[in-house]
This record gives C-alpha cells, structure tokens and sequence, in this order.
C-alpha cells in the first residue's frame, strides 16, 4: 500500500468512510476489546481486518467464516472479494481458506467524498463458489 494512503488510515477518516459505507459491519470481539471487523455487501466481502494483537489466533477465520455463512443465507452461491496485491499474508490466507484467484486489476483506494487525491493500487479479485463450501 503506498505510503501515502497512510493518511487516510486514522480513526477520523475510519468513522467517514463507515458513515458512508453502505456495508453490513460486524465487529469480533473478546475481554481486551475489538479484535477486528468485517463487513458485506451483496456478494462481496468488502473488508476484512484483525488487529496486530490477534493476528494467528484464528480471529481472521471466525470472521469471514461468519461473512460467508452470511452471504450463504441471503442466497449468493458466488463470493468475491478484493485484495491489494501484494499483501502477501492475506492472499495465503484467502487461498488457505478456499478462495481462488479470479483476476487482477488498478483499483482506486478509498478516499473522503470531495478528496481530490486518489491512490491507484493493483488489486486482486478472489472468489469462492458458497455451494461448494461447507
């Protein structure tokens, strides 16, 4: 992710982007506080993230094992979601947890409405057939 876009990455901006998500948002949990959150939109799982404290101990799993479970039960048979390419840990996290690689692409980071920076990353597109998943 550049280094720019860090920025953008502060609890301010963090509670715009969720007053203008459209996302259903889920938030995991324990005695220390907020492990991490996810959030869905139709057929996709928009956002996926533990915090350093509760990576490896199976926060990641529980969470987009929930969102799948989600989509599941409104009906979607076909799952996708987006990765920075890159993020080399998500994407062996995804791929362990059967997600395939669909596609790559330049994607546009999120940025506040009004904001004329934008940040352009390459992107990858994975995907899960539901059907087939337990």
């Amino acid at each position: 992710m550049p280094t720019e876009v860090l920025a953008f990455r502060t609890n301010d901006h963090f509670t715009l982007w969720l007053k203008e998500a459209e996302d259903a948002f889920f938030l995991a949990t324990d005695d220390t506080g907020v492990l991490g959150f996810v959030s869905v939109k139709g057929a996709e799982v928009v956002k996926l993230y533990v915090g350093n404290p509760a990576r490896g101990a199976g926060a990641a799993h529980v969470l987009l094992s929930f969102a799948e479970k989600l989509l599941r039960s409104a009906g979607v048979t076909k799952a996708m979601l987006l990765c920075t390419a890159g993020n080399l840990r998500a994407e062996r996290f995804y791929k362990r947890e059967g997600w395939d690689l669909s596609h790559s692409f330049e994607d546009a980071l999120w940025t506040p409405e009004g904001d004329r920076k934008k940040f352009i990353v390459s992107t990858h597109c994975f995907e899960k057939d539901l059907e087939l998943a337990p």
